[in-house]
This record gives structure tokens, C-alpha cells and sequence, in this order.
């Protein structure tokens, strides 16, 4: 079985920087449309008259495909190779920014073609991180999975941005709604993702799964950990992207005005792009700390949810940059203990965590709203708490398991 010394080492000085930019790239592609919709959201309602019910089951739709299919789609990368892995999924993501940005006209054909979208999502995330392992050395994974993981907080930013862009767009051929064009600026940059994907590598070490029986392919993983790492995954995911789904709505309820929540909401998504590209720089100075350093990162987040629970204003904006800062840092420091773990198989390891990310995006707005109308934000974000505690529990019994299942008997 290969280990991580007996990896191929890039062809080139290069080959890193650009397997890491093309992995951005597609990542960022593969995640914007749910975005997209929800900043472009009020347009989108006026022409379809849809509700906020209507959109947000739209967008949530986008990621549920990804959530419940990203681990066989990990196997998947794992086996074919990322090249075809990525190829398909930014052709299918270019796909379904064009069935929107064209056939959109109801609530329906809205929802196929961010569905479509959500589908290229599935196997891109799993095929990006392949990528990276096949060309970063192993030594520089920390700063490679961190710049590759930076994408994900890129994707709200860039979406963000399309706001004030809207009164910019021209009409075309009698195309006046102005989101649509946003859409194609979509399809073109999962376009320049698939230009970008470099080729396999002719010494890539060969999958353990290109001979393996259908019935046996996960046999090559230890999947008690993977599976406790992913439920932990879930429970991080839906306490940081409930909160963030709510944070300026709730903010009221605090005294604090909607203008300054949505500063806070920004800084802390823009110090996550930071943050995530300097633990990766300390996870390659760290080797058998990184979970534990995610189980520090997690405690601190669950500490803001509890400060914002307290009611003042200052609470609520120290908290909730701590709450969503260190809630959304450490899928890096994760992704990178996975691939250390698992060598042979990063797609299919490092794929539990994207299903509980995507799972989490899903389930985490949906418990808010449902805790905060039955009882307040408060009681919301100390759920969120919860959540995030037993979360870095269960990273702790992941690597309990890991490391016992690696002793001898």
C-alpha cells in the first residue's frame, strides 16, 4: 500500500502553484451558484414572485445533492483520476449556470439548474483535493489545502460583489434581468477552471481501488473514523452556517443595527480566507497536533456563540467574529489531517468532510429559524454551541479510533 513518502513528487517548480490555482478555481466555481442565488435573491424573487420559502428550498437544494453523494463521488475521483473528475463536474457546473442564466422562468427550472450546478459541486470537491495531493509535495499540504480551502469563503465575497455590479449590466436582445448575466460570469469562470486543470501525472501512483471489486471499494479506508469525523463535520457545519444565514436578522434582537451586523458578517468571512491559509502554514509545521489544534479552534467557536447569547450589543459583534471566525477555519486543518492519514485515498477520505460541510449548509439555517421562532436567538445560538462542542468531541474519538486501529494487536 502506498504511504505518503512513497507519493510522486511534482514534474516542476511550477506544477504546485498551478494545480493549487486550478483547484481554487473550480472549488469557487463549484460552490458560487448557491451563493449567487442568495445575493441576487431579491431580484430573483421580483421576476419569479417567489417567496423567501421558495428561494431558500432552491438554494438549499444546491447543496443537499452534494451533501448525500460527495463520499461515493470521493471514491470515484480516487479511482478515475481528478483530470476526468474535474473536467465532467465544471462541464456539468457550466451547465447548470446556463439552464439559469437562460431557461430560468419559474420556481421549477429555477431549482433543475441549480440542482445540475449542485451536481458538478458533488465530485469537484472530493477531485480538486486529489489534485492537490498528486502535485503538492506532502511536506507543503498544510499551505496548499489551506490556499485550495480559502476558495469556499471566496465564493460568498465573490457573490457579494455581484450586487453593485447589477447596475452596471446592459440589456441585450431584449435580456433585461441583469442577475442573469451574473450567471454567465459563473459558466465562464468554471470555464477557465477546466482550461486550468493540469494533466495526470504519467508516475501517479496507482488507486487501490482501479482493480478493486465493486462490493470491496471502500476496504482500503478505515471508515470508523471517516465516519465519526464526518457526523463531527455536520454538527460544526450547521451550528457556523445557521448562524451566518441569520446573523444580521438576529442581530436586532441585540440592539445591534443591520448595517453594522453586515460589516461584522464580511470581516469575518474575509478573516477566514486568512485564517484558513495560516493554520495551513502551521499544520505544516505540526503533524500529529492538527486535530487537536481543530478541536481548540471548535471550543473557541462554541465560546462566541455563548457571548452572542448574552444579549449586549458588544457581545453579539466579539462573539460573532469568534463564533464564524474560528466555526469556519478549521475544515483546512481537517482536510489536511485526512490526506495524512489516508495517502492512498484522499478523494474518499477527505470526502466526509465535504459531505458534512454541504449536509451541514442544509440542516444548520433550517434548525435556526426552527429554534429562534419556537423560542429566540438565543436559545438558537446556544444550540449552536451545543453543536459545536459535541462536534469537537467527536474529533477527539475520531482520533482515538484512528490511532488505535493503527496498533498493533
Amino acid at each position: 500500500m502506498a504511504d505518503a513518502q512513497a507519493a510522486p513528487q511534482p514534474d516542476s517548480a511550477t506544477a504546485p502553484v498551478r494545480a493549487v490555482a486550478a483547484s481554487v478555481v473550480c472549488l469557487t466555481a463549484s460552490i458560487l451558484p448557491g451563493f449567487l442565488t442568495g445575493a441576487l435573491g431579491s431580484s430573483i424573487k421580483e421576476e419569479f414572485g417567489l417567496s423567501d420559502r421558495g428561494l431558500g428550498l432552491a438554494v438549499a437544494l444546491t447543496f443537499l445533492l452534494s451533501g448525500l453523494a460527495t463520499i461515493h463521488a470521493g471514491e470515484l475521483a480516487d479511482r478515475v483520476g481528478f483530470r476526468r473528475s474535474l473536467v465532467v463536474s465544471m462541464g456539468v457546473a457550466m451547465a447548470g449556470y446556463l439552464w439559469v442564466a437562460l431557461l430560468a422562468r419559474s420556481l421549477a427550472t429555477l431549482t433543475v439548474g441549480l440542482v445540475v450546478a449542485g451536481a458538478g459541486l458533488t465530485l469537484v470537491g472530493p477531485a480538486a483535493k486529489v489534485l492537490v495531493a498528486d502535485h503538492v509535495r506532502a511536506e507543503r499540504h498544510g499551505i496548499a489545502f489551506g490556499v485550495h480551502m480559502a476558495g469556499i469563503p471566496l465564493a460568498p465575497l465573490l457573490a457579494g460583489l455581484t450586487v453593485p455590479v447589477l447596475g452596471w449590466t446592459v440589456p441585450v436582445a431584449g435580456w433585461t434581468a441583469g442577475w442573469r448575466w451574473m450567471f454567465v460570469g459563473g459558466a465562464t469562470m468554471a470555464a477557465v477552471g477546466l482550461l486550468m486543470v493540469p494533466s495526470e501525472r504519467a508516475q501517479a501512483v496507482e488507486a487501490p481501488l482501479a482493480t478493486a471489486p465493486a462490493a470491496g471499494r471502500f476496504a482500503h479506508v478505515r471508515m470508523p473514523p471517516l465516519f465519526v469525523f464526518g457526523v463531527a463535520a455536520v454538527l460544526a457545519s450547521s451550528a457556523v452556517t445557521g448562524t451566518a444565514s441569520f446573523f444580521v436578522v438576529a442581530s436586532t434582537s441585540a440592539g445591534v443595527t443591520e448595517d453594522v451586523a453586515g460589516l461584522v458578517l464580511s470581516a469575518a468571512t474575509a478573516g477566514v480566507i486568512l485564517a484558513r491559509i495560516a493554520l495551513g502554514l502551521v499544520a505544516d509545521r505540526i503533524h500529529d497536533s492538527v486535530v487537536a489544534t481543530v478541536v481548540a479552534l471548535l471550543f473557541m467557536s462554541a465560546a462566541g456563540y455563548l457571548l452572542m447569547a448574552g444579549g449586549a450589543a458588544w457581545m453579539y459583534v466579539l462573539g460573532g467574529q469568534a463564533a464564524l471566525l474560528f466555526g469556519w477555519s478549521w475544515p483546512a486543518l481537517m482536510v489536511v489531517a485526512l490526506v495524512r492519514m489516508n495517502p492512498h485515498a484522499p478523494g474518499l477520505a477527505t470526502a466526509f468532510i465535504m459531505s458534512g460541510l454541504n449536509l451541514g449548509a442544509v440542516v444548520g439555517p433550517a434548525v435556526f429559524g426552527l429554534v429562534s421562532d419556537a423560542a429566540s436567538p438565543s436559545a438558537a445560538l446556544v444550540v449552536s454551541a451545543l453543536g459545536t462542542l459535541v462536534a469537537a468531541a467527536l474529533n477527539v474519538l475520531g482520533r482515538l479510533i484512528q490511532t488505535r486501529s493503527l496498533s498493533p494487536a
